[in-house]
């Protein structure tokens, strides 16, 4: 159409730019033309609105200030090859670092502080706001059941915590993910992982002392032996997976430090379970 200026306007709908970042798009829809119109237009959608983000949460978080490390050296007994045993405590314990000063990039982005965010659902197709984060703060750790134990097993237990679990749906497989300590001389005691697959990443422990038994697989009734099991002693950074169909055991061996792991279940696809 003209107007009196003889400047035309288009009467094509307009939106502020998306956030793309922020899985915002458009929506479509079937169209309501009829006549020679709605035969030439077939079956085009058309553009019924836009789908917007939820308000990005703020609550700026205060900063804790670092605490003072007052590791002290110990001195052990001198190994076969006469070496000092001795170690610095600094060395595997967690150094307290003073949070990342934020106020910049707030400044210039929008953080979200919850667990919670906009993201696409592709077994449904559409999107939902779903848990995306775990914070360390926000999961709480129980104790894992303990099994028979023989007489010079250590009596302390493993705790665990939840961050995440995904149901699987139609072709795409379900999974869960937490986190596994373990205090000094700790166990977690053997058992199969059924059907599912899992996977450990090794966040902290003293080097070498981190233990991961697989039991051997022609044993019968695939039953967990300690005199066949395969062994591996594992340090920070280390990663060890069990794949379905077997058993495994953890076992923290040093008597001074902890360890630390997180995990991730992979479930079978619902066809297959």
């Amino acid at each position: 159409d003209n107007n009196n200026n003889g400047v035309r306007r288009s009467k094509r709908t307009k939106f502020a730019p998306l956030a793309y970042w922020k899985n915002e798009r458009l929506a479509y829809e079937a169209h309501d033309e009829e006549g020679t119109l709605g035969e030439a237009m077939g079956d085009m959608p058309v553009v019924a609105g836009a789908i917007q983000a939820l308000p990005t949460p703020y609550k700026e978080r205060k900063a804790v200030p670092p605490k003072k490390n007052k590791s002290k050296k110990r001195r052990g007994k001198k190994g076969a090859n006469g070496d000092d045993d001795s170690y610095d405590d600094s060395t595997y314990a967690e150094r307290e670092i003073e949070p990342f000063d934020t106020k910049k990039l707030r400044s210039k982005y929008d953080y979200i502080d919850d667990e919670k965010a906009v993201a696409w659902d592709e077994s449904n197709e559409e999107s939902v706001e779903r848990k995306l984060v775990s914070y360390t703060e926000g999961r709480i750790m129980a104790d894992l059941p303990m099994s028979k134990r023989g007489k010079r097993e250590s009596k302390v237990v493993a705790r665990a915590s939840q961050a995440f679990n995904e149901p699987g749906h139609g072709p795409f497989p379900g999974w869960i993910s937490g986190q596994l300590d373990r205090p000094p001389t700790g166990i977690k005691d053997a058992e199969s992982v059924g059907l599912c697959s899992q996977v450990f990443n090794v966040a902290s422990c003293q080097p070498k002392a981190l233990e991961f038994a697989l039991a051997d697989p022609d044993e019968s009734e695939a039953q967990f032996l300690p005199e066949t099991a395969q062994r591996f002693l594992l340090s920070p950074g280390d990663m060890f997976c069990v794949p379905a169909g077997n058993m495994y055991r953890i076992e923290n061996h040093s008597k001074t430090h902890d360890c630390k792991l997180f995990w991730t279940i992979i479930r079978p696809t619902p066809g297959d379970a």
